[in-house]
């Protein structure tokens, strides 16, 4: 994946994008028996309807509570439970809300590990046929260090950079720009440098790092122009000293980066922060409604690592793979690179599908100095030393 980096080095570059993939949301199907036959008017009232979770920590689980509602002069049952994804969990099937009561309502996510949006919701039928009641959850995942970017084309901030030309574009709205600038801040409000985008040095708008002192927002200045289609990545990934983000991604979102695995995955890569080289390390992924697919072999397209199955677990719909990677002792500084997956489902029928997979390789001797208390005071430097 040297190659991959390498081609920034000649012009001006930078940034990344958080990708949009992690959302599990998928919409009730309206024309279903179960909710077709509700037709009488709504007797149960959510408060609220809609939780902003706000941000998010990637591959956290969280809690929060709704609470229902019975407007009826007689006790209501809840029948069924439907989520719109497996990352939503709750147990209140066949529990009774009060003639002219309520039911606080418990719902718990798990967050997945990639950033970007993530909307997940919940429909409950009712022993009265009245409407199903929706309760939905909606965050966004991102790490302590947070990038976006101006998609001019809807005038919002958000997440990712739009680079994608669409052939449905009006000829009077013109094309996504190839460069312009984005915004990294930290979340907690705390100062950290960003030390590089793909392996090269970043280029600030309005920031000289020799000369000013570490803030909690930049202003990147970034051009694809000059990068053709056979090497434009997926995601770019920005360094920092900061301790909780030592690397995060951007998704570019462009023609020559659609993402189309033969696998069910339940994200498209994984952040693997910072790895020390010569040691293993795990991590895991999960396939989604994964119908006794399992994976039998992996191989990484990076020769500054490999990858070895390690187990894998399952539920009548979903599987976890786990996995551990080791790095060469020779590799430093950012890795991105793919990971073919190969999977057998239960007639003995193989696909294979590419993974990807980023971290921050850091010497044994960098990590051993950074964790050693008498370093503590310069984490900062010894983090931009390995890189």
């Amino acid at each position: 994946m040297q190659q991959t980096i390498g081609v920034f080095a000649a012009g001006v570059f930078l940034i990344s994008a958080l990708a949009m993939n992690a959302s599990c949301e998928s919409a009730v199907d309206p024309s279903s028996p179960q909710i077709a036959n509700y037709s009488q008017p709504t007797t149960v009232l959510v408060d609220p309807p809609l939780i902003n979770l706000g941000f998010l920590e990637p591959r956290s689980t969280i809690t929060r509570n709704f609470r229902l509602s019975n407007t009826s002069k007689v006790p209501i049952t809840i029948d069924s439970v439907a989520p719109s994804c497996t990352c939503t969990t709750l147990d209140v099937a066949g529990k009774v809300i009060p003639a002219l009561g309520s039911l606080e309502v418990p719902v718990t996510m798990k967050v997945a590990a990639s950033t970007g949006i993530k909307s997940a919701s919940v429909t409950l039928t009712f022993s009265d046929r009245s409407t199903p009641a929706k309760l939905t959850m909606s965050g966004e995942i991102a790490y302590q260090v947070r990038a976006t970017c101006k998609d001019v084309v809807e005038n919002v901030r958000v997440p990712f950079i739009n680079l994608f030309d669409d052939p449905q574009r009006p000829k009077d709205v013109p094309p996504p720009p190839m460069a312009g600038t984005l915004k990294v801040i930290s979340i907690d409000q705390k100062p950290f440098r960003i030390l590089s985008v793909m392996n090269q040095p970043p280029v600030f708008a309005g920031f000289d790092p020799a000369k000013d002192p570490p803030e909690t927002s930049y202003e990147l200045v970034y051009d694809f122009s000059k990068v053709p289609c056979e090497r434009m990545p997926p995601y770019l990934i920005i360094e920092t000293d900061h301790p909780q983000a030592p690397v995060i991604d951007m998704r570019i979102r462009h023609a020559c980066t659609k993402i189309s695995p033969q696998l069910p995955f339940g994200e498209y890569r994984s952040n693997l922060g910072a790895v020390t080289t010569g040691k293993e390390q795990p991590f895991e992924f999960e396939l989604k409604h994964s119908q006794g697919w399992k994976v039998i072999s992996t191989t990484s397209k990076d020769p500054q690592f490999t990858v070895k199955l390690v187990g894998q677990t399952a539920d009548a719909d979903n599987a976890m793979i786990s996995l551990m990677i080791s790095v060469n002792a020779s590799a430093n500084g950012i890795v991105l690179a793919p990971v073919t997956m190969t999977a057998m489902d239960p007639t003995g029928a193989t696909k294979s599908s590419d993974f990807w997979v980023y971290f921050k390789a850091v010497p044994a001797a960098s990590a051993a100095a950074a964790s050693a208390p008498a370093a503590s005071g310069a984490s900062a430097a010894s983090q931009k030393a390995g890189s």
